[in-house]
């Protein structure tokens, strides 16, 4: 690695450190239902919960995240990247307080709400921060540093949940945000945000910062290079004169077709994400190796996904520099297809209470798991910022969180609904048929960004646009 890239790579890092806390707060029900689920020593210190408060439990996500999609891109547009992750660790740390000292499920449910609030705060602006720093040759591998400490806080988790009570780990959640808090503090802001907001000096500044190990030849002047850049970025600022746009103006770009197929392009990943079963799969573990009539501790699951896809991270960013985005997905969805067959083969065909090859499940689980690391879960995080314009950025991610939410939201109502009244094994079949679906629409409808600035990718839909204007003007005159 260039040591040119040296500023943005640890940049991304002191960032992707927020989304460390993301890994926890995933991972924290998983630890958390037990204690209100078995009659053992475990539920000391605790507090009795129905089984319809813990559905409610696990459905708070889904239903706070959305608003505070909103919000996160709205702040993040208006008061900048870097600052909207600082303003985030303030509800986290109430929530985690009131989770810490919960003495009913309204208090904890109230405490998880306010927690949850911060996790699109943290997670998109984290990403579009890393997303608007890094050049197009290593941007998909910074990206991907999201997903690495997103492990790394699942994993520490299961550590934790292993050996401490949940209120002692809440307690810690509390204290975590102030390490991310301070490196943030040393950190400049996106010379793209602050080109948006008409602060042409601090952006060259940041670029200066970005760019200062950069080799010039004989022929180029480093400040030359900055003026070039800085001039690249309001070019691509001044095609939309993004300054003053209010939230109408935003919103409306989202009615014409530049705007809708972006969305649209991005909702049909999070669709088939949900529909091959993610939230379900990942929700459910426990619950699911119970039911395989296995003798494997989940809580040992637990570990072992976490640092299997720890693993598979680390390889993922080679992947990501080296093959082209569509293709990593289409791959990721045919394994998870298999995967998915051999849960509902087993489910079928191994005799109940035998633990007769229980090693099946948990292999395909650990597949599955990577193999939603890989593809689903970190391609779009990368290729969605990418697709939309500076100006309406953090609103455009948001509306695909929104988007995503609903339907996770929608796959969880409609999966306790069905499962009532459709064998597991089919559940698990139809996941597995729709995950060949997804290959069919990645293959047909979404763009290839890899490696690609953000004016080529611009290009690429106003070019777009452009030819289905002249294609309807052509029909009419005809």
């Amino acid at each position: 690695m260039r040591l040119y890239f040296l500023p943005q790579i640890l940049s991304s890092i002191a960032v992707a450190t927020f989304c460390f806390l993301n890994g926890l707060e995933l991972s924290y029900l998983s630890i958390l239902i037990p204690y209100f689920t078995n009659n053992d020593t475990r539920v000391e210190n605790s507090f009795a919960m129905s089984d319809n408060e813990k559905s409610w439990l696990l459905s708070i996500g889904p239903i706070v995240k959305p608003l505070g999609c909103v919000l996160a891109g709205l702040v993040m547009d208006h008061i900048g990247r870097l600052n909207t992750l600082r303003v985030a660790v303030l509800p986290w740390s109430i929530g985690w307080l009131l989770i810490a000292k919960a003495s009913s499920f309204l208090m904890i449910a109230a405490g998880f709400t306010i927690t949850i609030f911060s996790f699109p705060w943290l997670l998109i602006t984290a990403v579009t921060y890393i997303t608007e720093i890094s050049s197009p040759s290593v941007r998909g591998m910074l990206v991907n540093l999201k997903t690495i400490f997103w492990c790394l806080g699942s994993m520490a988790m299961f550590l934790l949940g292993a050996f401490l009570h949940w209120r002692t780990i809440a307690w810690i959640n509390c204290l975590l945000p102030l390490a991310p808090l301070f490196l943030s503090l040393l950190l400049k802001e996106s010379m793209l945000w602050l080109v948006t907001r008409g602060r042409f000096e601090d952006a060259k500044k940041s670029l200066v910062y970005f760019n200062r190990y950069r080799k010039t030849s004989r022929d180029e002047n480093f400040d030359c290079v900055i003026d070039r850049k800085l001039l690249m970025i309001q070019t691509l600022h001044d095609r939309y004169r993004s300054i003053n746009l209010s939230l109408l103006q935003k919103l409306k770009f989202f009615l014409q077709p530049s705007g809708y197929k972006r969305v649209l392009m991005v909702a049909g990943l999070e669709f088939f994400q949900n529909l091959s079963g993610s939230i379900i799969v990942f929700s459910n573990i426990m619950v699911f190796f119970n039911e395989f009539g296995t003798t494997i501790n989940p809580y040992a699951v637990g570990i072992y996904l976490g640092l299997t896809k720890l693993v598979i991270t680390f390889c993922n960013i080679w992947l990501l520099k080296t093959f082209r985005f569509r293709i990593i997905l289409i791959a990721s969805y045919l394994i998870i297809s298999g995967c998915l067959v051999a849960f509902g083969l087993y489910i079928d065909f191994n005799p109940k209470d035998s633990s007769i090859y229980q090693w099946i499940p948990l292999c395909a689980l650990i597949l599955y798991s990577n193999s939603m690391v890989v593809g689903p879960y970190s391609v779009p995080v990368v290729l969605t910022p990418s697709v939309y314009p500076t100006h309406i950025r953090g609103t455009g991610q948001s509306v695909s969180s929104i988007i995503g939410h609903m339907l996770e939201f929608f796959m969880i109502q409609s999966y306790y609904a069905i499962k009532k009244v459709v064998k597991q094994s089919h559940i698990l079949y139809f996941m597995s048929f729709s995950s060949l679906i997804a290959c069919v629409y990645i293959y047909s409808w979404v763009v290839e960004t890899r490696q690609k600035t953000f004016l080529e990718i611009e290009d690429h839909f106003v070019k777009n646009d452009n030819k289905s204007s002249l294609r309807s003007v052509e029909e009419r005159d005809s």
